[in-house]
């Protein structure tokens, strides 16, 4: 039954990420992205992370999709009119890339021992905590640099030109 419901869950998160990158329209984009958000909050219930099922669901279904409706209502779609159209370098130089990347993940997961569990975790948030900010630090605090150049880039992107 456990199986049924991550084949249930991972569909829904592969159909709603392949939704956020193909659809064209700004704000159907941020609602698959909620609904991908969703989804792994579903996959990390299942597997008893409640903590992480809820930290997704607050950081990120929360903060950074209201953070992303003020991203789009603060870019002049003028200005984003004219860079529409196929990348046809862009996706020459990435194929390559992505199939290697296929390949390597399909590997990890045929032939990787990566999803054994190691034992019972007593109290999760002590673990959650303990591991992110000792094993995990730099990570964390790339992806806090990371969102604060994506704000200074949508406030440069919305500022009105002078002149």
């Amino acid at each position: 039954m456990e199986w049924l419901i991550f084949a249930v869950l991972g569909t829904w998160l592969i159909v709603s990420a392949l939704g956020v990158v193909f659809v064209k329209n700004p704000v159907h984009s941020i609602l698959f992205f909620l609904s991908s958000l969703l989804a792994m909050a579903g996959i990390f219930i299942s597997l008893g992370a409640e903590l992480l099922a809820g930290i997704q669901l607050i950081i990120y279904a929360v903060a950074i999709v209201v953070f992303y409706v003020l991203v789009i209502t603060t870019i002049p779609w003028e200005k984003v009119k004219r860079f529409e159209g196929f990348y046809k370098k862009e996706l020459i130089i990435s194929a390559p890339a992505l199939v290697i990347l296929f390949i390597l993940m399909a590997y990890m997961v045929l032939k990787g021992k990566f999803a054994t569990p190691v034992g019972v975790i007593k109290d999760n948030v002590r673990e959650v905590g303990k591991t992110l900010f000792t094993s995990y630090l730099f990570p964390f605090e790339v992806a806090s640099v990371i969102l604060l150049v994506a704000m200074v880039g949508a406030i440069l992107l919305g500022r009105r030109e002078e002149g």
